[in-house]
């Protein structure tokens, strides 16, 4: 009951946003919203008729650059709301819609980029982005050569995405041994690309080091922090390496593969991934705060069943 009134709430607040948005606009440069029935009253079905019909009035022959980012920014204000499934509705729609128009799918490629993939953006979604390419490359309505950076970017989202082995690396350590990432032994690790000596990298480090569960479970044993200079810079590295804890795992490419090969989205640092005990990817991108998040919501999972299984034993001891 709670989770639908939060959800609710969400909900209108983007939907005001969005009839605020177009009455502060001239009638020429709002998108063409549709209206959801009323007969649709829960907040989830609202939302899934909302992007399932969302592109309807939209006419890609007329639709300005103006209106085509004015709405495709507020539906990805949406998607936090829906499941996977309902998204790759709203982009199949989208892009039948925009191959109405000669130049649609590559406009609407264009916008979706420039909010989803750009790592700047407040609206950065991989999930949401790979989504609409996998929709939108197999669109006749985009040349070959159009299509090739975009089919890139796709390869990209798909390596080390949450779910998969992460690539494994080969990795030069503080003492001047050699070793691969699978060879490290923990039941979870954190992958932490930096640039030796960067602000916000030190920033980031920070965050790391001062997460009180990351902290306890590093210490309990039960998580490593491999902190990896991607570049071959060795002299760079050798400048800054003493800055990374002593805990850690410190580590550089003195090969350059990382970088060089593209084994990782490496577009921005710092990065940091979440692997589990095989080395499978469990958090991609995600910042410190988001790590601490996941690993606190499964000790708690860990935790509830462990109580559930315990009062369970003691009544049937009963």
């Amino acid at each position: 009951m709670k989770r639908t009134i939060i959800l609710f709430a969400l909900l209108l607040a983007t939907l005001s946003t969005s009839r605020l948005m177009a009455q502060e606009q001239t009638a020429s440069e709002a998108f063409p919203m549709i209206t959801i029935p009323e007969s649709i009253t829960t907040p989830i079905e609202r939302a899934s008729y909302l992007c399932e019909h969302y592109w309807e009035k939209a006419d890609f022959n007329t639709l300005t650059d103006a209106q085509l980012e004015d709405g495709l920014t507020n539906m990805i204000s949406l998607f936090s709301l829906l499941t996977v499934e309902h998204v790759e509705k709203s982009w199949e729609a989208a892009v039948k819609r925009a191959e109405s128009s000669k130049t649609g799918v590559a406009r609407l490629l264009a916008v979706a980029d420039k909010h989803l993939y750009s790592v700047s953006s407040p609206l950065y979604n991989e999930l949401a982005y790979s989504t609409l390419l996998r929709k939108a490359l197999v669109s006749k309505k985009i040349k070959k050569d159009a299509k090739a950076p975009y089919q890139a970017q796709l390869v990209m989202l798909e390596m080390n995405k949450p779910g998969t082995p992460a690539v494994d690396l080969d990795l030069t350590l503080i003492d001047g041994t050699k070793a691969k990432l699978s060879d490290i032994n923990s039941a979870a690790t954190i992958l932490y690309f930096y640039t030796p000596g960067d602000m916000n990298c030190r920033m980031e480090r920070f965050r790391l080091s001062q997460a009180r569960l990351i902290s306890y479970l590093e210490k309990a044993g039960g998580l490593k922090i491999v902190a990896i200079s991607p570049s071959a810079d060795k002299e760079l590295w050798d400048k800054y390496k003493s800055e990374i804890s002593a805990s850690w795992v410190n580590a550089y490419d003195a090969t350059g593969a990382i970088m060089k090969d593209n084994l990782y989205d490496l577009r921005i640092l710092p990065r940091i991934y979440l692997l589990d005990d095989k080395k499978n990817v469990l958090l991609k991108n995600a910042t410190a705060d988001q790590v601490e998040q996941y690993l606190s919501s499964i000790m708690q999972s860990v935790a509830a069943k462990q109580a559930g299984e315990a009062a369970k034993a003691e009544g049937k001891a009963e």
